[in-house]
């Protein structure tokens, strides 16, 4: 059994994170007094070997281990993700969906970064960390990390965790399925939001920049099968085109919430149908809209109807990919067909959104996550250019604005 599982949201303190989960590994191994080749803990990109499917890798490290360190921060809790982790470990503790008990056994908070705000499921939770060190209350453990001066004060703090980890595993909770499916796995931190994306109605606290609304342009396996395309790219649901399969066979909604999350986006997902009201509602709430396109969508009539409307509305997406994979021989074999096919339906929004908002022909995953990330930051950056302001001052009485007058 494995000691801990480190879930963390990956950013740009990758670097750190690595290096306080080598220090806790072996600090734990100290602890523990077990040599130093035995692997005690369990971090995503450290484990798991090439070629080895990685949420099955996560599933059967949070089923085997006996603690479950979550480092929190703001990205973190944005993270879905992260969130299936969490949910995963919870339901070990809890023994099942249906116990609502408000302690987790097994969890053990971090805070990285202090977060604003928690998630309401998170708030519910009972546990306590009880650190004196002020910069670590203050600031979080990336603060000791980086900092020369606190290098006493991390190695205090990593002692005290191991020897709470090694203490903990002497009563694990009990070990979790191995047979759970990750993509299927609700998020912890999102369980409150679910019933959002069927009401079309979405809260304005997410604020300028923060939430992007992901509109998935493809046909469904039975839709594929009625144009004499290769149905196994698919599912029962638009949301499940996987373009990269079988070799990657996640649906791209998965890698594209991934990007956002790593990027500090909340993500929304949704079909062809809703297009037009995510494009009113991106524009009233200064939200993102980012069109992933199918090319062969543009074979089923329905789907070409709605992107031709779109396409000839003066209100346009944000930005726009569209996926056209190098192991898909059906798709590079019709490949000018279908970048013709795309020119003719969508050509005044490849003209609005040019060469860097929009991508014609993503090849692999790697250049899908790539080019999805480059294209949120521009996006990112115009709405904070040219975004509407619509915040309004508190009510109450003011005095009269102060006019200057001259001489």
């Amino acid at each position: 059994m494995l000691y801990f599982f480190l879930s963390y949201a990956r950013g740009p303190d990758d670097v750190f994170v690595r290096k306080f989960y080598s220090d806790l590994c072996n600090e734990v191994r100290a602890h523990a007094g077990v040599g130093h080749d035995v692997e005690v803990g369990f971090l995503d990109n450290h484990n798991i070997e090439p070629g080895q499917h990685w949420p099955q890798a996560l599933v059967d490290a949070i089923a085997d281990c006996s603690c479950f360190l979550a480092l929190y921060s703001p990205a973190y809790f944005l993270s879905r993700p992260c969130g299936k982790e969490w949910k995963l470990f919870e339901q070990r503790s809890h023994g099942s969906h249906f116990d609502e008990s408000p302690r987790i056994q097994g969890l053990i908070p971090i805070v990285w970064l202090p977060p604003r705000e928690l998630p309401p499921e998170v708030q519910a939770v009972h546990y306590d960390l009880d650190v004196a060190d002020e910069d670590y209350r203050r600031r979080g453990l990336r603060q000791l990390l980086r900092l020369q001066r606190n290098r006493d004060a991390y190695l205090e703090f990593l002692s005290n965790i191991a020897e709470r980890i090694v203490t903990a595993a002497r009563t694990p909770p009990p070990r979790g399925s191995v047979n759970q499916d990750f993509a299927q796995t609700d998020s912890a931190f999102h369980l409150s939001r679910l019933g959002l994306e069927d009401s079309g109605e979405l809260p304005a606290r997410f604020g300028t920049g923060q939430m992007i609304h992901f509109v998935v342009a493809a046909p469904t396996r039975a839709e594929a099968e009625g144009i004499e395309r290769d149905g196994g790219f698919y599912g029962a649901d638009p949301l499940e085109w996987s373009p990269f399969g079988p070799g990657q066979p996640q649906p791209l909604r998965e890698y594209a919430q991934k990007v956002a999350s790593d990027a500090g986006f909340e993500s929304m997902f949704t079909g062809l149908d809703r297009l037009a009201d995510r494009v009113k509602m991106a524009q009233q709430y200064n939200h993102i809209v980012v069109l992933l396109v199918d090319p062969w969508s543009a074979d089923v009539a329905a789907h070409r109807e709605r992107l031709l409307e779109i396409d000839h509305l003066r209100d346009h997406v944000s930005a726009m990919l569209v996926v056209m994979s190098a192991t898909d021989p059906q798709t590079q074999a019709n490949s000018p067909r279908l970048v013709d096919l795309m020119h003719d339906t969508l050509g005044n929004n490849e003209r609005r959104l040019g060469e860097v908002l929009s991508r014609r022909s993503v090849l692999t995953w790697p250049s899908f996550e790539a080019d999805l990330a480059a294209v949120l930051a521009e996006a990112r950056n115009r709405l904070v250019a040219d975004g509407r302001i619509s915040r309004r001052p508190p009510p109450g009485d003011y005095p009269p604005r102060p006019i200057l007058e001259g001489p």
